[in-house]
C-alpha cells in the first residue's frame, strides 16, 4: 500500500521536529512490501527559536535503512589483485587467515579497529609500489559489501596500505531526490453552474504544502488585489466586492472548514448561468520546499534482515545524509520499526458486510397484502380477468383512466397506417417476430426494393449485378468484372469437384487435391506433399566457388531430417572478471531452441584478447554462453551485446 512519509529535520541538531508524520518524536512503523513516498523538509533553528527552511540548491540527499556499520554473520568473500583471485575468505576470518589467502601480494595483514573481525589493514610488500585490490562479496550473508579504501599511498621508503571492511548492505537505499510537485496545491474549482434553481458556486482549496503568500481572483478584465493566505471568509468577500466592480455586493464567501473557501454568486447574479468564469491567480503563493524519493520495502536485504532475526518486526536504523559543497553530513540517524505484511499474498480480504434494514427501510419495502398491489394512491385490487392492457395500467395507477392507446383489445391483427409519411425517431428498431420471424413485403411474392427502384418479383436470373440493380443498391451502369455476370465459365477457373484452380485455357495451375503446383504447360513443378521438384525445376549442387542461378527457381534448405529453421536474438551479457584458465557461464533465453541444435555466436565490436566465446543449447528454450580465458591474466568482459543464432531442426 503506497503512502506518504513526511519528516521535518533540524539540520543543526540532527533531531526530528514534531509535525508531518512524526508524532511525539517517534517515526511511524513501516510494513514490508509497502512503498512509501519519503518527503523531507530541511530546517535550521534561528536565534529567536523559530525554524526556517535551508537552501538545498546544489545539495544532494541520501537515505538508507539498515544495520549501520554491522558486519555480515555468515558466508565468505574474495580479494583479487594483478589478475589473481584469492580463495574464499570466511566472514569472521582472523588477520593471519586473510594473509595466507593473499600472502604473495602483501607483507602483513592486521585487524583494523576495535572489532575481532570484519576490518583488515593490508600493507604492500615493497615501498614505493602501488597496491590496488579488488573484491567479491561471494556468499556473505546477510547481503553485504566489501569496501576497500586507501589508507596510505606509496612513496620512497613508504609501503602502500589499504583497508578492507565488510559491511552489511542497507535494507533500503535511495539517493535520487526530486522537488515535491506543488501542482494542484491551491485550486479554484467550479462546484455548480448557475441555473434557475441554484447559484453558480466555486470552491478554493488549499493543500498542506501551501505555507504563505497571497492570491488574487480574476473575473473578466477585473481582478482583486492580493488576498493574504488564510485570511477570513469576510475579508475575501470584501476583497472581491472592492476589486471586481461587476460582482460588487453580489457574492457570498464562506469558510469550507479546510482552510479554503466556498464562493457563490448571489443578488442580481444569483440563480443565473454566468458565462464569465471566475479564475485564480496563485503567482504570489509560497510553498514548503520538500525533497522526495521513493522507498520500496521489498528488497532482498529486507528478507535477509527478517530471516536473520526470525522475528515479526525488526528495528533497524534510518540514516539521512546531506552533501553540501562536496562535504557529506549525517543530518539524522535513529531507529525505525519494520513489521511483516499484515496481509500476505493469497490471503482472503474480508468484504464489507451488508447492514440490517432500519425500521423505516423495512416498512417502505413491505407489501401489506400479497394478492393486491396498487401504485400512486390507487386502491389495490385482485388480479383482473381482463386482457385489456390499458385497463391493467389504469388499475395499477401507472396511467390516467382517460388515456387510450388506439385499440384497447388484447391483440392487434391489423394496424392501418395512413398519411403522407410515417416517421420513427432515431435508434428505434423494427422487430418482426422474435422466434421464426415475420414477412416483409407488398404482396405474397414478397417484393422488395431500395433507393427508389421499382419492386419486382424474385427473378430467375443468377446474375448478381442484375440482382443488385433491381434492388436499387447499385446503378444500372455499374459492372463487377464481366458485365454479364460476376464469374463466367466457372468450371474452367475453379473446379470444386476436381479441386483445382486453372487459367483461362483450362490448364490446371494449383491442384490442391494432389498438393502440387504446375507450370503453364501443365507439368508438375513442385509437390509439397513429398517435398520434391518435378521436371521443369532444377536442383543445383554447390561444391566450391559460386553459382549464378537465372530464372525462377526454389532453394530447399534441407529436406526430411536436414530441414532446419533459424532462431536469432540479441542479448546483453556481462561475463565480469574472468581469471586465467577460468570460465564464466551465462544463460540466454532463445524461444524454440532444443538440445542438439547448432549455436552461432555473433560477437560485439571488441572482445578482450584470450577470450573464447561459445554457445550450446543445453535445454529447451535456453542457450548457455561460456567465456573461457586462455590468457595469463584476468580479463574483464563487461556488458556487451551478442547475437545468438540457433539452427533448429525441430
Amino acid at each position: 500500500m503506497a503512502s506518504t512519509l513526511d519528516l521535518y529535520i533540524d539540520t543543526s541538531s540532527g533531531q526530528l521536529i514534531e509535525g508531518g508524520s512524526v508524532l511525539g518524536g517517534s517515526l511511524p512503523t513501516l510494513t514490508r512490501n509497502d512503498t512509501y513516498t519519503l518527503r523531507i523538509r530541511l530546517l535550521q533553528k534561528l536565534a529567536n527559536g523559530s525554524y526556517d527552511d535551508i537552501t538545498t540548491t546544489g545539495s544532494n540527499l541520501k537515505v538508507g535503512i539498515g544495520t549501520i556499520e554491522q558486519e555480515p554473520s555468515a558466508g565468505s568473500f574474495k580479494l583479487s589483485i594483478n589478475g589473481t583471485t584469492s580463495s574464499a575468505i570466511g566472514y569472521n576470518a582472523t588477520a593471519i587467515s586473510v594473509y595466507n589467502a593473499i600472502s604473495n601480494n602483501v607483507s602483513t595483514v592486521a585487524l583494523y579497529g576495535a572489532g575481532d573481525y570484519g576490518s583488515y589493514l593490508l600493507t604492500a610488500t615493497q615501498p614505493n609500489t602501488a597496491m590496488s585490490f579488488g573484491s567479491d562479496s561471494f556468499t556473505l550473508f546477510p547481503t553485504s559489501s566489501v569496501l576497500i579504501s586507501t589508507r596510505r599511498n606509496p612513496a620512497t621508503s613508504v609501503q602502500a596500505q589499504q583497508i578492507v571492511k565488510l559491511v552489511r548492505n542497507p535494507i533500503v537505499y535511495s539517493d535520487t531526490f526530486t522537488t515535491t510537485s506543488t501542482a494542484g496545491q491551491i485550486a479554484l474549482t467550479k462546484l455548480s453552474d448557475g441555473s434557475t434553481t441554484q447559484n453558480e458556486t466555486y470552491e478554493l482549496t488549499i493543500g498542506d504544502l501551501v505555507r504563505g503568500g497571497s492570491f488574487a481572483l480574476v473575473f473578466g478584465s477585473n481582478s482583486t488585489t492580493g488576498i493574504p493566505l488564510f485570511t477570513s471568509a469576510v475579508s475575501v468577500q470584501t476583497a472581491i466586492s472592492s476589486g471586481i466592480s461587476t460582482v460588487t455586493a453580489n457574492c457570498s464567501v464562506q469558510d469550507n472548514g479546510k482552510q479554503g473557501y466556498i464562493i457563490s454568486f448571489t443578488g442580481r447574479l444569483g440563480l443565473t448561468n454566468i458565462t464569465t468564469a471566475l479564475t485564480l491567480d496563485s503567482t504570489g503563493i509560497q510553498f514548503t520546499p520538500l525533497k522526495q524519493t521513493t522507498l520500496t520495502i521489498n528488497t532482498a536485504e529486507v528478507e535477509d534482515a527478517f530471516a536473520d532475526t526470525s522475528e515479526n518486526s525488526i528495528t533497524p536504523t534510518i540514516e539521512i545524509e546531506l552533501t553540501e559543497d562536496g562535504t557529506p553530513k549525517t543530518i539524522y540517524q535513529g531507529p525505525i520499526t519494520l513489521r511483516k505484511d499484515l496481509i500476505t499474498a493469497g490471503s482472503a480480504v474480508p468484504g464489507d458486510q451488508t447492514s440490517y434494514y432500519t425500521k423505516n427501510e423495512s416498512d417502505a419495502n413491505f407489501v401489506s397484502r400479497t394478492g393486491n398491489v396498487g401504485f400512486y394512491g390507487t386502491t389495490p385490487i385482485s388480479k383482473p380477468a381482463s386482457t385489456n392492457v390499458v385497463s391493467a395500467l389504469v388499475n395499477l395507477g401507472l396511467i390516467a383512466n382517460t388515456v387510450t392507446l388506439n385499440e384497447q383489445g388484447g391483440s392487434f391483427p391489423t394496424v392501418a397506417l395512413t398519411g403522407s409519411a410515417i416517421t420513427v425517431t432515431d435508434n428505434i428498431p423494427f422487430v418482426f417476430g422474435t422466434t421464426n420471424g415475420s414477412k416483409l413485403g407488398t404482396t405474397t411474392s414478397q417484393k422488395l426494393s431500395f433507393f427508389g427502384s421499382t419492386p419486382i418479383v424474385q427473378p430467375a436470373s443468377n446474375n448478381v449485378v442484375s440482382a443488385l440493380v433491381n434492388l436499387g443498391l447499385i446503378a444500372t451502369s455499374v459492372t463487377l468484372g464481366i458485365p454479364s455476370n460476376v464469374v463466367t465459365d466457372w468450371t474452367s477457373n475453379i473446379s470444386a469437384t476436381n479441386r483445382y484452380l486453372a487459367d483461362s485455357s483450362a490448364v490446371t495451375a494449383v491442384d490442391w487435391n494432389n498438393r502440387v503446383l504446375k507450370t503453364s504447360s501443365g507439368v508438375t513443378a513442385v509437390n509439397w506433399q513429398t517435398g520434391s521438384f518435378g521436371s521443369g525445376s532444377t536442383v543445383v549442387t554447390i561444391s566450391s566457388g559460386s553459382v549464378a542461378i537465372s530464372g525462377s527457381y526454389y532453394i530447399a534448405m534441407g529436406t526430411d531430417n536436414g530441414a532446419f529453421r533459424t532462431l536469432s536474438t540479441m542479448a546483453s551479457v556481462s561475463f565480469g572478471a574472468v581469471a586465467s584458465n577460468d570460465q564464466h557461464y551465462r544463460d540466454v533465453v532463445v524461444t524454440g531452441a532444443a538440445i542438439n541444435d547448432i549455436v552461432l555466436i555473433g560477437l560485439p565490436s571488441a572482445v578482450s584478447a584470450g577470450a573464447v566465446i561459445q554457445g550450446v543449447a543445453y535445454k529447451t528454450n535456453t542457450v548457455c554462453l561460456s567465456c573461457s580465458n586462455s590468457d595469463n591474466g584476468t580479463i574483464n568482459l563487461n556488458t556487451a551485446t551478442y547475437r545468438i543464432t540457433v539452427l533448429n531442426y525441430a
